[in-house]
């Protein structure tokens, strides 16, 4: 056994699931996959649960194993009051790793494991949202059987850029659009000794326009979303947008940084790692800015549907990442903010 050291914001364990007093709900829409050990452990499950187990727990063409969903995209064990029949019948324990995991993620960096809280559900938006303590890491030791072989000199650097990010994200007396051109003036330098001759970042005249054409062409799970994006065209950003909420889009960068930009150790691509977060700026912005003068409830809705609908589909991801890295250069986002 290795052991890893695993890394959690301060405010990770603060989170719990509100079941069915949540206003959403992370069992429609999503395709449920069940890990190989759950699946065994349905199979010694008897009677009427057993069967309606058996019934929609099917192998995809992938080889994974799925429950289908029912009308409305439903999990077929989602009740009628939005509980678990699985969970109320067999207890937690019985849960796959997927339903026991969200919206926990993680990520494993050789001897290092991440784990955090992602956007896309209600009651952790809201917990990220309303956190207004200077993001810090705990940390605790933990036995893995095997750990994966990387740099780990270059994933060190990246620490210690995530590092200098999260200080001028912190600063006081600046705001912040100019937050965001220290962080791309210090992530191109790092990019630039990364790619040498081969670094490219030529502005191409990007209009907000084209960033709608970027979510256009995402799948969604509820297409009142996707038509909510037609609304946004043109829309132009007040000026007072992004600093009178400047804490939740510090928040939301620091969200980002914290989640993906440490993957760049497997592609060297930091720079639109950085993109990304900046991205969810400049598109959550012009929702606020369209709404008006939203409230907590209403932000924290904003929040969690983009990311539900960008985040986690690897579709959309790969999109977004092809087109951050193709088709937006900083001086273009920044024009954007």
């Amino acid at each position: 056994m290795i052991t890893i050291k695993v890394f959690v914001p301060t405010y990770f364990d603060k989170f719990k699931c509100i079941a069915d007093k949540c206003p959403d709900t992370c069992c429609i829409g999503w395709e449920v996959d069940i890990d190989p050990e759950t699946a065994q452990k349905y199979t010694a499950i008897d009677g009427k649960l057993g069967d309606k187990i058996k019934k929609h727990l099917v192998r995809d063409e992938t080889g994974c194993d799925i429950f289908t969903l029912c009308a409305g995209d439903r999990c077929p064990f989602l009740n009628e009051c939005n509980l678990c029949e699985i969970q109320l019948n067999s207890g937690e324990e019985y849960l796959s790793k997927t339903c026991t995991l969200f919206p926990r993620f993680y990520d494993d960096f050789g001897k290092i494991r991440e784990m955090g809280l992602g956007f896309g559900c209600p009651e952790a938006a809201r917990l990220l949202l309303e956190d207004n303590e200077p993001f810090s890491l705990e940390f605790y030791d933990e036995c893995v059987a095997e750990v994966e072989d990387i740099d780990e000199d270059f994933l060190g650097e990246l620490i210690a850029l995530r590092a200098e990010i999260f200080t001028i994200l912190e600063e006081d007396n600046l705001n912040f659009k100019k937050k965001i051109e220290k962080i791309f003036d210090i992530s191109i330098d790092f990019q630039k000794r990364l790619d040498g001759k081969q670094f490219i970042d030529k502005t191409q005249h990007r209009s907000f326009d084209t960033c709608l054409t970027i979510l256009e062409n995402m799948e969604y799970i509820k297409e009142e979303r996707k038509e909510f994006v037609k609304n946004l065209h043109s829309k132009k950003l007040s000026k007072n947008t992004l600093n009178l909420y400047r804490s939740d889009f510090e928040k939301l960068m620091k969200y980002y940084i914290f989640r993906y930009l440490l993957k760049a150790c497997y592609d060297y691509d930091v720079l639109t790692k950085v993109k990304y977060g900046v991205f969810a700026c400049i598109v959550i912005s012009r929702i606020y800015d369209f709404v008006g003068f939203p409230d907590l409830e209403t932000r924290v809705k904003i929040m969690y549907s983009y990311s539900k609908e960008v985040e986690y589909s690897d579709i959309n991801m790969d999109l977004l990442d092809e087109m951050l890295y193709n088709d937006f250069d900083t001086e273009d986002l920044i024009g954007l903010l």
